[in-house]
């Protein structure tokens, strides 16, 4: 059973040689146009293409732009937060419960409507003794 394996791995091995063989050739052989190997003389570059010339856009022209650009940009921004702002209020209303929305169309309630910690006798006992006690104080100085 191992041995096919090897006999596979080792044709393998030799056909990744024999297909790399050509480019290594061509590298250093100076007819196919290589390099001619590490210690030949380098190759004379080719002339650079002289760059040609553009015109410099001037002040006034680059400030126009760039504030159309910044105009823009702002343009979007906005347009992008509103409908934002549409999605969500239109998500929150129809998520909200029926209850809810029926409460909300009353109006706000008022702070004395709402449910209470403590009843509103036990609120006026606890001012009436807070009042007394700040009496007391007053009277023992």
């Amino acid at each position: 059973m191992m041995r096919p394996m090897r006999r596979l791995a080792a044709l393998i091995t030799l056909l990744a040689l024999f297909a790399a063989a050509p480019v290594a050739f061509a590298q250093t052989d100076p007819s196919q146009g290589g390099g001619g190997g590490a210690f030949s003389p380098l190759p004379q570059p080719a002339p650079a293409e002289t760059p040609v010339p553009t015109r410099v856009p001037t002040v006034e022209e680059q400030s126009n732009t760039d504030r159309t650009l910044l105009f823009a940009i702002g343009g979007g921004l906005l347009a992008l937060f509103l409908v934002i702002g549409y999605v969500i209020t239109r998500d929150a209303r129809t998520n909200l419960p029926e209850v809810e929305r029926r409460a909300a169309a009353d109006g706000p309630k008022l702070r004395e409507d709402g449910a209470h910690r403590r009843p509103r006798e036990t609120k006026a006992k606890a001012r009436a003794r807070t009042k007394a006690q700040r009496a007391a104080r007053r009277h023992n100085r």
